[in-house]
């Protein structure tokens, strides 16, 4: 992960022009790899205000100063930059103040439609078993967030996901690893071929978790 200067929470490198503007639907994922549907209402600079994320529970929500990281969609790609929780408002509305403290990276080329976030996942490698969080899936792939280092490029590895009671198992083979050293956790992206039925399970269960964050947001807006 890239980091900023400590107490500061600035990084220069980061394009301005690239960070979501106002009005973007974010994701905002917590440290766990729980994620949350937001919008942006404010920037200053790398400083980004965000709406309280929609859904959270107050045992949830992150302590000041934690490490976060936001991801949109722009017609190109899904893109995502780590931030910082600076503060959190509440006038005139619930609003959460984010630092930027890396650099914009492309997440995901968007050869398919993908979202969801926070479901459990099992990684089972050489025999074992590991836990994790979805951060978001396709029907070609998952990225995951997990606590454990057991991973690197090329593992092959098995795969068991619940998507609305429906077990799907999965073969991969891991394609990326990305270590958060100020949060000691692992950022795994693991591909993966689907026959058409599981393809169009994960598909329909990606869109209808789109399409219910986006009517969440509304309803949260129109409310405000």
């Amino acid at each position: 992960m890239d980091s900023g200067p400590a107490g500061g929470c600035r990084s220069a490198d980061v394009p301005l022009a690239s960070l979501p503007p106002i009005n973007s639907l974010i994701d905002l994922i917590l440290v766990d790899g729980e994620l949350f549907a937001s919008r942006v209402e404010g920037a200053d600079g790398n400083r980004l205000v965000v709406g309280a994320p929609i859904g959270i529970h107050a045992a949830d929500v992150p302590k000041l100063g934690s490490a976060l990281e936001i991801a949109w969609v722009t017609e190109e790609a899904r893109q995502a930059v780590d931030v910082r929780l600076k503060s959190i408002r509440n006038q005139p509305q619930l609003q959460w103040e984010l630092d930027v403290i890396g650099s914009v990276r492309l997440q995901t080329r968007r050869t398919y439609v993908r979202g969801g976030g926070g479901e459990r996942i099992e990684v089972v490698k050489d025999g074992t078993s590991v836990d994790a969080k979805v951060v978001d899936l396709s029907e070609g792939g998952v990225r995951l967030r997990t606590v454990e280092d057991r991973f690197d490029r090329d593992d092959r590895v098995g795969l068991n996901l619940v998507i609305e009671d429906t077990r799907v198992p999965l073969q991969g083979t891991v394609l990326f690893v990305r270590r958060n050293p100020e949060t000691e956790s692992f950022d795994v992206i693991i591909t993966y071929d689907t026959g058409e039925s599981i393809g169009r399970l994960i598909r329909s269960y990606v869109m209808r978790r789109e399409m219910e964050a986006r009517r969440r947001l509304r309803e949260s807006v129109a409310n405000a």
